[in-house]
């Protein structure tokens, strides 16, 4: 982009000279074409579309003893109070460029202004472009959304000038300077009463580049209509297991991103911004939800590295355990009975899990110095990376967290929490997806991303580097917990899956909410097909029940979408 410095050097230096001989220079700028987003299949989600902006151009001002008429004018013909009409004319004449009054007029205002423009002299309608988002609601929290450059903005980014368009969230901030391009010029002298005397220079105007995302729009859309004609608040996450490429992030509830984009609909805006239910917020990537029992294929994961247990090693579930006062049930009454850690995860056993990472009487278990420690491996307690504004770290306790934030020391009763992923642990489904992936794929916690790759003129000039890191778990350790969760699907927890014509593998999770039994997230993350798993969906719904109840259903559909369309 051509930025303040440039302007003030070449062309506010071009107009002194021009001036000095009895003639000025008309500078238009010429906005460059932001890039065009397309999804995985070149099937085009964002376009540029028409519009038309209304400007005061420094060069035609009246003086400042003649200024009343113009502003009467504004007044009349934009909803304009007269101290805004005032403070605009008196930001025209500091200028060099145009100021904007009105961005995307609509055509009825735009017809009236053509014939009112004698009227206003130093006002001319200008040519523009808005951003149009073509799945709007369905890929909202991914695109995100423009609007004019801040003046925080403006001082944190020197390439910047006065009415440029900027991503404000989304992929549109994400990749803000690629999408934006290089301003151009044409520099046009003309004499006192604003005549063109001779073209001077021209500086063409650069596209910016366009992205191809890594995203399934189909996919997208079918996700967001599940859970739209169900009303269900929550996140899905579909990623490609064996790369870390994001096929679908689907949020609800949504919004419109054209409100924003598109001022002629910005009175829509404020119902957004109002909304209780958060519509903005990107609870895929930036919500942090305890994750109940998702927590616990990597609980065992832990526990077999360290030994503490083996694929033979039995637990007795009768119910729970008992520590003093305080009872730390199983959720099934009366338990499970002899348990093995596939049965553990199969079936979602409680007390297995208390034992590994607590311990007992007889032996030592994890605790929460190696549980936090395996978590972070699997990208839990920290950011992903995901090429995405807002995403969250999550929280993974310690006893010093507890310390300084709840002034309480940490108890047993704290690893037992922990171990089943209640507590003070907090998620993001995205986490929760990411982790998903390397135990299907056998190790490797990849980077998720979006952006595939940019191109500009046709020709890719960069693609998605890919970034990933080595589980320091033995593949045979993890090849245990992958036949939990196949044993899960086959007759556990998720065994409704079972039915569908690909071999599954998954977790369920149900996640009290702030010590409130009543009160439930429901989860379930899966992948498949087993034998080569090419698909990791991950469900959470915001207090939406049960995992087994609530989230498989909706999985269940996604799985059966990509049967159909995909495999």
């Amino acid at each position: 982009m051509l930025g303040r410095s440039y302007y003030l050097q070449v062309i506010q230096g071009t107009t002194w000279h021009v001036q000095a001989e009895e003639n000025r220079v008309s500078i238009t700028l010429q906005a460059a074409p932001r890039g065009i987003v397309y999804d995985r299949f070149g099937r085009q989600v964002v376009e540029n579309i028409a519009s038309t902006d209304l400007v005061l151009d420094p060069l035609y001002m009246p003086n400042q003893e003649n200024e009343s008429g113009l502003i009467e004018g504004l007044v009349k013909y934009t909803d304009l109070e007269p101290t805004q009409a005032r403070e605009a004319i008196h930001l025209a004449r500091g200028n060099i460029q145009p100021v904007l009054l009105k961005k995307s007029l609509i055509h009825e205002v735009v017809i009236e202004l053509e014939r009112a423009l004698k009227e206003l002299p130093g006002a001319k309608l200008a040519s523009a472009s808005v951003r149009n988002y073509l799945k709007p609601h369905a890929m909202s929290h991914v695109l995100g959304y423009t609007g004019l450059a801040s003046a925080e903005e403006m001082v944190n980014n020197n390439s910047l000038i006065m009415n440029d368009l900027v991503g404000k969230s989304g992929i549109e901030r994400k990749y803000d300077q690629e999408l934006r391009g290089r301003s151009g010029a044409a520099y046009v002298e003309v004499n006192a009463d604003g005549q063109p005397q001779k073209e001077l220079s021209q500086v063409a105007p650069e596209p910016g580049n366009d992205l191809v995302l890594t995203l399934d729009a189909d996919l997208q859309e079918f996700i967001f209509n599940l859970l739209a004609e169900n009303k269900r608040r929550g996140a899905v996450i579909a990623l490609d297991p064996s790369s870390g490429a994001v096929l679908a992030l689907v949020n609800y509830p949504t919004y419109d991103p054209n409100v924003f984009s598109q001022p002629a609909r910005q009175d829509e805006s404020r119902s957004v911004l109002l909304d209780a239910q958060q519509p903005l917020f990107n609870r895929a990537i930036g919500g942090k939800y305890p994750p109940g029992s998702t927590i616990k294929p990597l609980i065992a994961a832990a526990g077999l590295e360290e030994k503490l247990i083996t694929s033979q090693t039995t637990v007795l579930s009768s119910g729970g355990i008992q520590i003093g006062a305080w009872n730390f049930p199983d959720w099934k009454a009366g338990g499970h009975g002899q348990t093995n850690v596939t049965k553990a995860i199969a079936e979602s056993v409680n007390t297995f899990f208390y034992l590994l990472v607590g311990g007992d009487e007889t032996k030592e278990g994890l605790g929460v110095r190696k549980i936090t420690k395996y978590l972070n491996y699997f990208a839990w307690g920290k950011q992903t990376g995901i090429d995405l504004p807002g995403e969250t770290a999550g929280l993974l306790p310690s006893p010093e967290w507890k310390m300084e934030t709840k002034n309480e020391p940490w108890y047993i009763g704290d690893t037992y929490h922990l171990g089943i992923g209640q507590g003070d642990v907090l998620v993001s489904p995205l986490q929760v997806a990411v982790s998903t992936a390397a135990i299907a794929n056998g190790g490797i916690v990849y980077t998720p991303y979006v952006v595939a790759e940019q191109t500009r003129g046709g020709k890719t000039i960069s693609t998605h580097k890919e970034h990933s890191t080595k589980l320091p778990i033995s593949l045979n350790n993890l090849k245990i917990v992958q036949q939990g969760m196949r044993q899960a699907v086959q007759e556990g927890s998720a065994r409704r899956l079972n039915s569908l014509p690909i071999a599954l593998a998954g977790k369920t999770g149900t996640a009290q909410l702030d010590s409130r039994e009543d009160i439930t997230h429901a989860w379930f993350t899966s992948y498949g097909p087993i034998e080569s798993p090419n698909l990791v969906i991950t469900v959470l719904l915001e207090e939406g029940g049960k995992g087994d109840v609530d989230a498989i259903p909706v999985a269940e559909e996604i799985w059966q979408w990509w049967i159909e369309h995909v495999k």
